[in-house]
């Protein structure tokens, strides 16, 4: 279910994230930045406790990266948000514990309320 949901929203985000007024607006570019921070924790905990995804998080991203033409310096800060989040995630977990897959699951629904928020966004 909550695979589905944030798969909806980011289909939603992929719609409509890269409107032409997306750009100039920085509450939709910082959006942008925390939901691929979101999605690069969301990687790491994910692989290191539920193997079985594999590249599912990494390809959400590609998807929302290749979703619109985006310029070079922005597509740069989203895939350095999105290491970031990783980075941050594999520093704090070396093994999946119960905490880690908890974060995981925490992530994932921040995940999709941060896609939905910012296509509400778009489509005002």
């Amino acid at each position: 279910m909550l695979q589905k949901l944030l798969t909806f929203s980011l289909i939603m985000l992929a719609v409509l994230a890269f409107h032409p007024r997306s750009h100039a607006d920085p509450i939709v570019e910082d959006g942008l930045s925390r939901l691929a921070g979101t999605l690069g924790a969301v990687h790491y905990l994910r692989t290191l406790c539920k193997p079985a995804e594999g590249q599912l998080w990494r390809n959400k991203m590609l998807d929302l990266l290749s979703s619109s033409d985006i310029g070079p310096s922005s597509r740069n800060a989203l895939i350095g948000a999105f290491n970031a989040g990783y980075s941050r995630q594999q520093s704090a977990h070396k093994r999946c514990t119960a905490a880690a897959a908890n974060l995981g699951n925490t992530y994932a629904r921040q995940g999709a309320q941060q896609a939905r928020q910012l296509a509400q966004r778009l489509a005002n």
